[in-house]
């Protein structure tokens, strides 16, 4: 009796390690899976109307959501110290996170290609600006820029460059004209933004990797020690 007795306090303290390592990441975990998934769905309410956006929305958002179930259903294998529970969420949360691989990959390697569709909602500003005027106002303002390629974009349209071309909306002096165009200041703004995105979502795999190596090395201490018991 000596031998299970032991057996079942050594198990049971390495399912303590693994959820007191698991409780440590699960903070940084969330805290990252949640961000990503709050960006998804930014992109879908800003962008649904372009393919590319929608794509990408779901790509953050199926990542996060993707950790979230994952890391429930281990804790879950953890908690109940089942070496078969344990090691079939693990296949699933291998699987998982291959597939997060995958589309992290794809976010990476098209980010230049992500942002440039996305900043074709500047297109639809700059048409709108040409119909009435005042539309562009908003990303001259937050962008310090200019039309849509530059302060041309004004000028071949007959229009003068309005206050908002100017730096600090000071039109009187002409070495003031903001001569870069908003489409490219739009479309850097958005590749920064994905590079942080994508880095949270690389971070978010290590952790995973980490939790996964620690649980198949509790599962495999386990067996061990249950096939010692019997001897």
């Amino acid at each position: 009796m000596e031998k299970p007795i032991r057996f079942i306090l050594e198990s049971k303290g390495r399912g303590r390690v693994i959820q007191d390592l698991e409780g440590k990441e699960e903070l940084k975990r969330n805290l990252i899976a949640a961000v990503l998934i709050g960006f998804g769905t930014y992109l879908y309410l800003s962008y649904a109307s372009n393919e590319i956006g929608y794509l990408s929305a779901y790509a953050y958002i199926a990542i996060g959501v993707t950790t979230c179930v994952v890391f429930l259903f281990l804790c879950i294998g953890a908690i109940k110290e089942n070496v078969c529970c344990t090691v079939t969420f693990i296949v699933f949360m291998i699987l998982g996170i291959i597939g997060q691989c995958v589309i992290a990959f794809l976010l990476t390697n098209g980010d230049h290609n992500v942002a440039s569709n996305l900043a074709n909602i500047l297109d639809n500003a700059w048409e709108n600006e040409l119909k009435s005027a005042g539309a562009m106002s908003i990303y001259e303002s937050s962008f310090e820029c200019c039309g849509r390629a530059s302060p041309q974009d004004y000028i071949v349209n007959d229009r003068l460059p309005p206050a908002t071309c100017f730096a600090n909306g000071d039109s009187k002096v002409v070495e003031n004209l903001i001569a870069i165009g908003c489409r490219a200041k739009l479309e850097n703004f958005v590749i920064d933004l994905l590079h942080i995105f994508n880095c949270l979502a690389w971070v978010l795999i290590f952790l995973e990797l980490i939790i996964t190596f620690v649980s198949c090395g509790l599962c495999n201490s386990i067996r061990n020690d249950r096939r010692r018991s019997f001897y």
